[in-house]
């Protein structure tokens, strides 16, 4: 893992397995990360994107396989967070998912609608295992996928 800073932007990278325990010890690092930098509001919604792509990486992309990795990069700025993670995964089709509405019962395709929700912008890649969104520092609402 590497944490540093440089002209008041912090910056984090980290390689974890594929395995959940990786994930939540992540989520807990990030979070230390934001609050001392007078960022505790957007601690939830950074935290919750967070467990969600990371969670979606290592279920979906790496299959919860703990020989795949998955990589998290995170940079503040003055105005964005920006959030990336990558896993090794062979992607999936963002652009079909992006068309579906989860119904009431079903227990998993949220994760679109949490990016929108709390995310100004949304990019995939186009082989679909790397998601990178932005969270405006000064907002309070999600709107754009790419």
């Amino acid at each position: 893992m590497s944490e540093s800073r440089d002209h008041g932007r912090i910056r984090l990278e980290q390689t974890i397995s594929s395995r959940m325990d990786e994930a939540e010890m992540l989520c807990l690092k990030i979070r230390e990360v934001l609050e001392p930098d007078g960022l505790p509001q957007l601690c939830f919604r950074v935290e919750l994107l967070a467990r969600e792509i990371l969670a979606n990486a290592l279920n979906h992309g790496n299959g919860n396989d703990p020989e795949k990795s998955v990589v998290l990069q995170l940079r503040i700025s003055r105005t964005w967070i920006r959030l990336r993670v990558t896993d090794e995964g062979p992607g999936f089709a963002w652009r079909n998912a992006l068309k579906k509405t989860p119904g009431t019962n079903e227990t998993s395709g949220r994760g679109m609608r949490i990016y929108v929700l709390y995310a100004a912008r949304t990019q995939f890649n186009r082989r679909g295992n790397q998601i990178t969104i932005w969270i405006d520092r000064k907002s309070e609402q999600g709107m754009e996928i790419k």
